[in-house]
């Protein structure tokens, strides 16, 4: 085996963790001493060990010469809520002989300090192998640390004529279920999801992970600026209720606003999205997805208050029917919005599209 193939291995690692790390970010670790794998470990969740001192927890054999694979950067400093010590230590104690690092860490507790501190010990470090792949993989936690604020991934089921409903409103069901289970994985992924009122008011949604066998159930977040929709839905009374935020803006009625708080449903008034975002990102809402509808994704588009979006595309035609998407004030085609990177893949008969803001 190559170096590519053991931080392969070690990228594998870290993703086993995504979904239950927030707000950390997932890492994995690889020690190979003479060409073989010594020892695996990955980090899985706060509080929990590192990956680096998991792998060496679970090493086979001295770790003394070996070489350690980890997608990110090494820890180096203790700061307030941290809880584990700094791993760059422990590397430096057990003689590791190398390090080789596929991403650096943004945080500015660790950033560049981390290899430094390695450095300085005589311990060879190597940096960048696979470094989108593991960048990719901790896109909500870079985020998070660079712009300090909840990362958004904006997620629509269409027709292939654009539509996210028939003119009566009716919605169920545009993907078939492999789709729609995969919607359920990303929700189990992610912090929180978030639906604007005429989805609350014309679905009834759960917005839970219940095709996801052992799925995590997101924060569920209603965006209405005014609450001009049904009060008595399923999020706002089941036993998750709780677990539920009414995001509505400073002059919305306060009679209905006491209505949910008195349900211990907590209502955050914001002025716009950017400044909804590091409010979440504040009370530890790490990551958002959001599934619509057309208003919501129009506001988060116009906003430039997304990073990520996927389009789930059926082969149906609706004809008359509800735009996915608003009045962009897009006068000339060089208006359009444009991506810096997009993928496609299949599901079944429908075209998933997946395009990352520049």
């Amino acid at each position: 085996m190559n170096h590519q193939n053991f931080m392969t291995r070690a990228l594998e690692l870290a993703s086993l963790a995504i979904g239950s790390v927030s707000p950390n970010p997932a890492v994995g670790a690889v020690l190979v001493k003479n060409g073989r794998i010594i020892g695996e470990g990955c980090h899985r969740g706060p509080g929990s060990l590192h990956a680096e001192i998991d792998a060496i927890e679970n090493a086979s054999e001295s770790v003394s010469g070996a070489t350690l694979f980890c997608t990110l950067e090494p820890c180096c400093t203790v700061y307030p809520g941290k809880r584990q010590p700094p791993c760059t230590d422990r590397i430096i104690a057990e003689k590791i002989r190398e390090v080789v690092i596929a991403a650096n860490d943004p945080n500015p507790h660790v950033n560049g300090m981390g290899v430094a501190r390695l450095k300085s010990r005589g311990i060879t470090v190597r940096e960048g192998l696979l470094k989108d792949e593991a960048e990719k993989l901790n896109e909500v936690f870079n985020v998070n640390q660079k712009e300090q604020r909840a990362f958004v991934h904006l997620k629509i089921a269409q027709t292939l004529d654009g539509r996210i409903a028939t003119s009566g409103g009716d919605s169920k069901w545009i993907t078939d279920e492999d789709a729609r289970r995969d919607v359920h994985r990303y929700r189990s992924l992610y912090d929180s999801v978030l639906v604007g009122a005429g989805t609350v008011r014309a679905d009834n949604p759960k917005l839970n992970s219940r095709l996801i066998d052992m799925g995590k159930n997101p924060i569920r977040i209603v965006l209405s600026r005014s609450l001009d929709f049904p009060q008595e839905r399923e999020i706002f009374s089941d036993d998750d209720r709780t677990r539920t935020i009414v995001v509505t803006s400073p002059d919305s009625r306060k009679k209905k606003k006491l209505y949910f708080t008195e349900k211990g449903i907590e209502v955050l008034e914001f002025t716009d999205l950017p400044h909804l975002l590091q409010r979440l990102y504040r009370k530890g809402i790490c990551s958002v997805f959001v599934e619509g509808g057309k208003a919501v994704y129009t506001s988060f588009l116009q906003q430039q208050a997304y990073d990520r979006l996927s389009i789930y595309t059926a082969p149906l035609i609706c004809g008359t029917g509800i735009d996915a998407v608003g009045n962009l004030q897009t006068g000339l085609m060089n208006q359009s919005l444009r991506f810096g990177k997009t993928e496609f893949e299949m599901i079944n008969n429908q075209t998933v599209f997946h395009g990352w803001r520049f």
